[in-house]
């Protein structure tokens, strides 16, 4: 029996966007205990409705109540606090984080563990889908099936009273669907209020209690499951009669276009197979038996290591999509977001980059022609949007995918590839794409599908591919085509895979895969940076014995100590995507603010207002930066270039020539060493180590990397991305002033030109430290290692007696050198 008190209520909630009404005056509630499903056109506002709900959007007008309290504060982390927690349609996660990391920004305070315990923790979260997910992986390095997963892991380890699945089954197969719909129930058996959206009707009829139709941002009414037919829905979805879902098959095919030839890769095992002229042919398997990789290595997306295609004759190069192309097969990617459409850019333009063979001349795009074809598509897949030149990021997912079709339609095909090419897409465009792909399929230009629903394939193909382990165990043709018999097939074959690979060898983590592993890590940067300090540091001491001599090491390790403190300030900007060019004017400036102060016979309490001065300059600079980039949107280059050039203008005034003897009991306290090691070193080494591990173990340190790795999903974490990028900025301020510090116990003097070179310096050592200039990934050990490389190159250039440029030229190298064998290494890791 299901409790009449409801665990979700929204009432009168009213969302706009310019132009548009998503969501007016919607009652929904949902009770304890109920799966309700929540089901609609793209556009009907289904996902803008849970957004509201989960607190990732405020209303204009409404309520929200979850299990019986109001939600007083609209925000993603108060949502989950008080017991809600969401799937996302699109995954929410952080790219640069790992698994475990991405599931601990998902939970609750309370639910979360000691970061010792956290990987064991993750792994037992993860287990509810069956995935054999690693929690140390790089979460933007896993399968689309994957990232789905760990975002269902992440929602059901809140352990919520209200759960929100949004499209959840998308990228799934059978065995995964099965598996998510185990789970689903056995939280609603145990009280929990689930709202489950989705365009697949079966599975809504199947698995729902009660479902409610929402169309133009408007109820249509909500049922009983068990007292409405799947027709009824469909009619209230698309305010229309859909007279045939699937279009007719012809009596035949025409003759062969394109042949493959025993076709192999890390994951695929020989595959042979044509596709003729007029042909629809579908891939279908359980996920990860290497349909996509076969579909995406004709499409040149993933590498091949032996076989061939041919298109009408003519071979085609693999392992590049441009060459692909070129021999005219065209690949519509599942990732629509990611590599089907640059959604910051117009539908326009979308379309029209992929028709330039039609409308350029000697390398200019007629705009007439290029109006009139995109004129022509928008009105031939019926993309409903109000002006061509509108972004396709506003556009809703139907739209867009019709769009990723348009794009590739108008590449002039010889052979189109469709990766999921109705994911995520109501029922009313599934006809509408269904029947464009028939109709290319008889214009000459045969169609590929891949996907996950066998209901499609069994509707829509004239021939179906069944895949496992990297090979073809079932061809389907004719009237054997249903979805049981792609259902049998499939899970016959899964069923007799795992039985081999159960009784294969284990898998095992050796040495060798550890070391590779660390080589696809962020600390990989920090292993060449030291041999390339060794390397250098054995050379320059077999040419002179000064170079390893205690007042050599001291010189070199003092000139690099104010660089540790702007570079872990640089770093920490960089890591939110930012950057900050003003930490070199800011040390000169702040130097030359100490030289009015800090001299011998001023007593201590000038001293004081000179450090306090030092302080709130430096405070006052970060804080403007950070307002500069985050409220007023000035990007980061911008806003700290102006500041550089007011500080070194300021510092000018100040003091047009340098002057101010610093006192020298200041200088000698910040340059003492122990032995050739300089106190402040250790100090900054120690920093730079703390900052490491705060990054890695505190949740401080996830908000940090996280909200540089991914803004949309970090605020649907929870991140405060805006307290975020500000503070970054006044630490990186903050850490300027003790590297200022240093420089001026270096220099002794005010000068106001003394810190300008620090900036780049700055840049350089991040840079060679592995860090990412997009933000999320970067080691502060590493920002060590390339400190200490900048001065040992500039040492090791004077000992081998080479001219100044040298010390450019070795530095770019090397940067050059390390970036190309980590890209690589994460590349093949990947």
């Amino acid at each position: 029996m299901v409790d009449s008190t409801a665990g979700l209520v929204l009432r009168g909630v009213t969302k706009r966007f310019p132009g548009v009404v998503a969501l007016d005056a919607v009652d929904f509630e949902v009770r304890p205990g109920e799966i309700h499903a929540l089901v609609g056109g793209n556009g009907a506002g289904k996902s803008t409705l849970m957004a509201v709900a989960s607190g990732a959007l405020a209303p204009d007008a409404g309520t929200i109540e979850i299990a019986g309290e109001p939600m007083r504060q609209i925000s993603p982390i108060a949502a989950r606090e008080q017991g809600l927690a969401i799937a996302f349609q699109h995954p929410a996660l952080l790219p640069d984080l790992t698994v475990t990391e991405n599931l601990l920004l998902s939970v609750p305070k309370r639910l979360r563990p000691s970061f010792g315990d956290a990987q064991d923790w993750a792994r037992e979260r993860l287990l509810p889908m069956g995935m054999d997910i690693d929690p140390a992986a790089v979460a933007g390095r896993l399968t689309l099936a994957e990232k789905q997963a760990l975002e269902i892991c992440g929602a059901l380890a809140c352990e919520p009273s209200v759960l929100i699945l949004d499209e959840p089954t998308e990228p799934f197969m059978v065995a995964e669907i099965d598996r998510l719909f185990e789970q689903v129930r056995k939280a609603a058996a145990g009280g929990m209020a689930v709202v489950y959206i989705s365009h697949r009707l079966p599975d809504v009829m199947a698995l729902a209690d009660r479902l409610t139709v929402l169309r133009d941002g408007q109820i249509r009414g909500t049922f009983l499951a068990s007292e409405v037919t799947e027709e009824e829905i469909i009619t209230r979805i698309a305010g229309r009669e859909i007279d045939a879902l699937f279009p007719p098959r012809p009596d035949s095919v025409g003759d062969v276009v394109m042949e493959v030839r025993d076709l192999r890769s890390d994951r695929l095992r020989g595959i042979t197979t044509t596709l003729a002229r007029n042909e629809v042919l579908g891939l279908a398997g359980v996920e990860g038996n290497g349909q996509r990789e076969f579909i995406r290595a004709l499409g040149g997306a993933d590498p091949v290591t032996g076989g061939g295609v041919t298109v009408a004759g003519r071979p085609v190069e693999l392992g590049s999509p441009r060459r692909a192309r070129r021999a005219g097969v065209v690949l519509m990617p599942q990732e629509r977001h990611v590599e089907g459409v640059a959604t910051v850019l117009s539908v326009k333009e979308n379309l029209g980059v992929a028709a330039t063979n039609q409308t350029a001349s000697a390398g200019v795009v007629k705009g007439s022609a290029e109006n009139a074809l995109v004129a022509e598509e928008i009105r031939q897949l019926g993309i409903k949007v109000a002006s061509p030149d509108s972004a396709v990021e506003h556009l809703s997912g139907g739209n867009q995918q019709k769009v990723v079709l348009g794009r590739s339609l108008l590449s002039d095909p010889k052979v189109l590839l469709c990766d999921e090419p109705t994911q995520g897409i109501d029922v009313g465009v599934r006809s509408d794409i269904y029947h464009r792909l028939r109709s290319t399929a008889e214009s000459g230009t045969p169609v590929v599908v891949l996907s996950s629903d066998n209901v499609e394939l069994a509707g829509l193909c004239d021939r179906v591919l069944v895949f496992s382990r990297g090979r073809v165990v079932r061809e389907l043709t004719g009237d054997e085509i249903s979805e049981h018999a792609i259902t049998e097939a499939s899970l016959t074959a899964a069923t007799s895979a795992q039985s081999e690979e159960a009784a294969g060898p284990a898998r095992r983590t050796g040495p060798l895969d550890r070391f590779r592993r660390l080589l696809s890590s962020e600390q990989a940067p920090s292993l060449f940076l030291a041999a390339a300090i060794v390397l250098l540091a054995l050379v320059s001491a077999t040419r002179s014995d000064r170079f390893l001599s205690e007042f050599n090491i001291a010189s070199m390790l003092g000139l690099a100590a104010p660089v540790l403190f702007l570079a872990a300030g640089q770093l920490i900007v960089m890591l939110t995507g930012g950057i900050d060019l003003s930490v070199g004017p800011l040390s000169g400036t702040l130097v030359v603010i100490a030289s009015f102060y800090l001299l011998d016979g001023y007593g201590a309490g000038w001293w004081i207002i000179g450090l306090l001065l030092m302080f709130l300059a430096a405070a006052a600079v970060g804080l403007g930066n950070g307002m500069m980039v985050r409220y007023a949107r000035v990007t980061p280059v911008v806003a700290t270039l102006v500041t550089y050039t007011a500080l070194q203008g300021l510092s000018l005034v100040m003091r047009d020539s340098p002057g101010g003897s610093i006192s020298s009991t200041i200088t000698e306290a910040l340059g003492a060493r122990i032995g050739p090691i300089p106190y402040a070193v250790i100090v900054g080494a120690a920093v730079l180590i703390g900052l490491e591990v705060m990054s890695r173990r505190s949740m401080m340190g996830l908000r940090l990397r996280g909200a540089g790795s991914s803004e949309h999903a970090a605020r649907n974490r929870g991140i405060p991305v805006a307290r975020v990028h500000l503070a970054v900025y006044v630490a990186s301020a903050l850490l300027t002033m003790l590297g200022a510090l240093l420089l001026m116990a270096q220099i002794g003097v005010g000068d106001p030109t003394a810190g300008v070179s620090y900036t780049m310096a700055s840049i350089t050592a991040v840079v060679l430290g592995g860090a990412s200039i997009f933000g999320g990934r970067g080691s502060f050990i590493g920002v060590l290692f390339g400190v200490v490389l900048l001065q040992v190159i500039q040492n090791t250039t004077v000992f081998l007696g080479l001219s100044q440029a040298w010390q450019y030229w070795m530095l770019g190298l090397m940067a050059l050198a390390a970036t190309a064998i980590y890209s690589q290494v994460r590349a093949k890791r990947a």
